[in-house]
Parts: C-alpha cells; structure tokens; sequence
C-alpha cells in the first residue's frame, strides 16, 4: 500500500479515518448494549463487556486491517496504546486528580498477572523475525481467562453491593468499576429497550464502519509515515496508538467526573490485558510478513515497563494496610516516561 497522495489528503484519510473508528466503536458498543438490555442480561454484565472490550475496538479493527501485511504497524499500536494508557491517560488523570488522588486499593491482582504473563509471551512471540504463532495462540488464551475473571468479579462486586454490612470480600472488580459500568449502560440505552432490529442493526453498522475506517485510517497512518520516513513500528507506536487510545482516555475522564476514580485504574489495567492479550494475539495469528526485531524490540521492553508501573500500587501498602492514592508527582514520572520511551523508540527505529 504505497503513498500515492499528498500529505493534506495523508492527514485527512488519518483524521476521516479516526473519526470512523470512534464513531463506529460507539455505535457497535451503544447496539449491542442494546440487545444485551433486550435480552436480559445483568447491567454490570454488558458494562464489564463495554469498559474492557469496547474501549479496545479500534486498536483491534485497526490491527486486523493491518496484521496480514504490516504485523509492525499492528503491533507498535497495541503497545503504544498501551504506553499511552499508562504514561499519558493514567498519569494524566494522577496530575488532574491531586487533590483526592486515584483510589488503588481494587486493583485487580489476576489481571496483572494475566498481563504480565502475556508481556512475557510477547517477548516469545514477537522478539524474533518470525512470530511465534504459538506463543501468540497462548495470549488468545489468556484473553479468555481476564475475560471470564471480569465478569465472576463483577458478579461478586454486585452481589457484594446488595449484601448486608458486614465483612468486606476481596473482590476482583472494584465496585467503582461495576457501578460505572451500570452508570454507562444506563446513559446508553432507554428505560425500554430497543427493539431487536434496531439493536441488531445499529451493532452490524458499528461494526461495518469500524471495519471501513480502520482501512481508511491504516492507509492515512502508513502514507504519512512514508512521507516522514518513519518505520511502520513507530507509526503504529506514536500515531495509530495516540488515536486508538481516545476512548481509553474519554472513559477515564468520564469516570473522574461521575464520582467513579477508583474505575480509571482498573479500567486502564483492563483495557491495556486486552489491547495485548486479544489484539496483540490476534496480530501474531493472521502475521504474514515477518518483523523487524530491532524495531519491536525496544517497544516490547516499554510495554513491560508499562505493566511494571501498574504493579507497583499492587506492592505500597500504608495506612493499616490500604494501598495508597497515588500522587502528582506519580503521574508527572509516568508522562516523562512515556516520552522518553518514544524518543528511545524513534531513535532505534531510525525515525529521527
């Protein structure tokens, strides 16, 4: 897919494309929370499904536009989404938050080691110029188990909100997490639900627009790449990542202003398992081209760093026990490390 366009119409292919991609996610989440209201299924069920999927539809649209014939693209988005994530979405949302802080005591432990395990697997998977079609296999299967602990906890944090007081279970999802999540799916469905068609019929459109905007965007991403001469890994690092991580962000915010700061940690945590479990597994089975090592390398080295930094709340605990807010200075260290990742990143590239 080569640049035969200029840089303007480069650019707005990229934007036109981005724009598809948001509007096409909302419009698949909005459709099937829909249908998941039409045929009875619990709120914190569809919302679980919205927070931690939803939010990674359009790295994964974009990654299956792009697996086949650029696996690099694909995957410096799955971890520059994942960079991002942490170093500008969380550490973001620790400046914005001083004063209370983000609440880190729900974090969820099997989620963690899901993705740190998985971030093992990468380094299997994609550290050579083959992928590890296996290793890539494992981490699909991983996505399976975050996927199924999501919604045991989530059933645990609603039982657990309708019990009598009393002792306070561990639970796997926070209830921060759980009653967003029902506050999400209330905003974006009727007191009645919409009939099946409609549901049905907004959901295929999502998914069709998603679908036809991850192209428009992929061929937006790789002609603007070419005209700067980057490589197509830190395209996919800095550019299609920055995009594709817009929900990831939104939700956050929307979290933060709706009384709900305890869901951005988790909500981060769950979306970066998926974008490298389901997206990034996703990549390494459909790859037919083989990858530049010297490329990955240093990003596989930053998604590591990524998930080390959301392991650290998991290890500070003060005040009785309870793990900590985190502060300014925190999410101030977490943003200086992202752009220090990505200027290491475009150096070993050869971008700059």
């Amino acid at each position: 897919m080569g640049s035969i366009l200029g840089g303007p119409v480069d650019v707005l292919y990229l934007f036109l494309g981005l724009g598809g991609l948001l509007a096409g996610a909302e419009m698949a989440v909005g459709g099937s929370l829909g249908l998941a209201k039409r045929w009875g299924w619990p709120s914190w069920v569809a919302g679980v499904i919205l927070l931690a999927l939803g939010t990674s539809l359009p790295e994964f649209f974009v990654a299956l536009a792009s697996a086949a014939e650029y696996p690099g693209l694909a995957l410096g988005t799955v971890f520059g989404s994942n960079a991002i994530n942490v170093g500008g979405v969380l550490g973001l949302m620790l400046v914005l938050q001083r004063r209370d802080g983000i609440p880190l005591r729900d974090a969820r432990p099997e989620t963690l080691f899901a993705l740190i395990a998985g971030s093992g697997l990468a380094f299997l998977a994609f550290g050579q110029e083959e992928i590890n079609v296996a290793a890539s296999g494992l981490m699909l299967g991983l996505f399976g188990l975050v996927l199924g602990s999501s919604l045991r906890g989530g059933a645990s944090a609603s039982e657990a909100s309708s019990a009598p007081s009393g002792a306070e279970p561990e639970l796997s999802l926070s209830k921060d997490e759980v009653d967003l999540a029902e506050y999400v799916v209330g905003e974006g469905t009727a007191e009645v639900p919409a009939p099946l068609w409609r549901a049905g019929g907004l959901a295929i459109a999502g998914f069709a627009l998603l679908a036809f905007a991850s192209d428009l965007f992929l061929r937006g991403a790789l002609s603007l790449a070419e005209m700067l001469g980057w490589g197509k890994g830190f395209a996919g690092f800095l550019i299609a990542a920055a995009g594709t991580s817009a929900p990831e962000f939104f939700t956050s915010v929307q979290a933060v202003r709706k009384g709900h700061a305890g869901a951005v940690f988790g909500n981060i945590l769950g979306s970066n398992a998926f974008n490298l479990l389901l997206v990034g597994g996703t990549t390494g089975v459909l790859a037919q081209a083989t990858i530049r090592p010297a490329e990955i390398g240093p990003q596989l080295w930053t998604n590591l760093a990524a998930c080390a930094a959301l392991a650290v709340p998991l290890l500070v605990r003060r005040d009785g026990g309870r793990r900590t807010k985190t502060g300014v200075a925190a999410g101030f260290l977490l943003i200086a490390g992202w752009i220090s990742a990505a200027y290491w990143i475009a150096v070993g590239s050869g971008s700059i």
